[in-house]
């Protein structure tokens, strides 16, 4: 299977990513909400746990409402991106050790790992989005540690520009 073909089935199966940005930034948004009414620590676990459902609800939007399947096999690019979930183990490992020194950090160097990861995506599916999507969270948190913004607020600041950015893909992908 040829680069270009990869990416295409990557695009097809998985709805140019569109639906995994959607869960993705319903988490990051429920994890603000719970930073912000109950404490820190419960917004990272919201955020953590919550994670961990973005790939199995995403497969299931994606097969319920846009009547997708799988990649074909061997498509080596949906074993990059799985790979690349390793940067997100170790970027909230990092974040939750730091957050012992300084808790403010948490969700500002999560967001920094989470645009890292973007940026593989544009390998994965072809498409120089992903590429304004990691830098546009990059920046995000790169500003929130700069001007020390609250937790809350960076957490609801990533999930809106993913919710934001998940439209610009799901809504031309429905017609």
């Amino acid at each position: 299977m040829h680069l270009r073909e990869a990416q295409r089935d990557m695009r097809r199966a998985y709805v140019n990513g569109g639906v995994g940005i959607f869960v993705s930034g319903l988490v990051w948004v429920i994890a603000g909400a719970v930073t912000f009414y109950v404490d820190l620590f419960s917004g990272m676990a919201a955020l953590f746990f919550g994670g961990m459902l973005i790939h199995p609800l995403s497969l299931l939007l994606a097969r319920r409402v846009y009547h997708r399947g799988r990649a074909r096999a061997p498509n080596p690019l949906e074993m990059l991106a799985l790979q690349s979930a390793a940067f997100l183990i170790i970027g909230l490992a990092i974040a939750y050790l730091v957050s012992g020194t300084y808790s403010d950090w948490f969700f500002a160097i999560a967001l920094l790992t989470v645009g890292a990861r973007y940026l593989v995506f544009q390998t994965v599916y072809g498409m120089r989005f992903y590429l304004i999507l990691g830098a546009g969270l990059i920046a995000i948190a790169a500003a929130a540690l700069w001007f020390g913004m609250a937790p809350a607020f960076v957490a609801l600041a990533g999930g809106a520009t993913e919710l934001l950015c998940s439209a610009f893909i799901l809504v031309p992908a429905k017609r």
